[in-house]
Parts: C-alpha cells; sequence; structure tokens
C-alpha cells in the first residue's frame, strides 16, 4: 500500500477522525466482550473456593469456623513417614534369597 497524500488538512482529519473512531469503538467493543466473558462469576468463584478449600467447603455445610491446628497435622505426617520408613526396613531386612524367591 502507497502513502495517501491529501489535497487539504480538512480531508486529513476526517479520514483521521474515522480511523480513530473505528479504533476506539473496535477496542470498547472487545472491552465489553472481556468483561462480559473473561471474568468468572460469583457462582463460579464460589465453587472454585470450595473445591480448593476443604475449610471453606466445611464452613459452607455447617456453618462453623474450623480450627486449623498445625500440631495435629505434622503428626499425621510423622505418623505416615513413619509407616513408610517402617516398611522399607522390614522389606530391607529381609535376605536376598527371601526378596528373589531363592534364586540367588
Amino acid at each position: 500500500m502507497g502513502s495517501k497524500i491529501y489535497k487539504n488538512r480538512k480531508e486529513a482529519f476526517v479520514d483521521f477522525v474515522k480511523v480513530s473512531g473505528a479504533n476506539l469503538l473496535w477496542q470498547i467493543g472487545l472491552a465489553v466482550i472481556v468483561l462480559e466473558f473473561a471474568f468468572p462469576t460469583p457462582d463460579i468463584v464460589y465453587d472454585l473456593k470450595r473445591l480448593i478449600s476443604p475449610d471453606f467447603d466445611l464452613y459452607c455445610k455447617t456453618g462453623n469456623l474450623v480450627d486449623f491446628e498445625m500440631d495435629f497435622e505434622n503428626k499425621l505426617r510423622a505418623i505416615r513417614r513413619e509407616e513408610v520408613r517402617s516398611l522399607e526396613q522390614y522389606t530391607n531386612a529381609k535376605g536376598p534369597e527371601a526378596k528373589f524367591g531363592g534364586l540367588i
């Protein structure tokens, strides 16, 4: 495309207003579409919070606030680690014959 040379300033200004107006309308339309469809609605946000947070889900079901006990969570993790560790020790305590069915 070649450059367009205008006869006078008024013709250039009218063309500038047309292009700028079309651009402005396009951007406003795009903003309306983004606002309408890109942001989650409050009910979707509510459902996502219930999926992500077990405490919020329990609050929604019972209406009671739940206290988070870090000590209890740490004890559960320690028990699980101890179970895994004891299973590994039991597995490693067997001799090679017991592990491989007496083939060694």
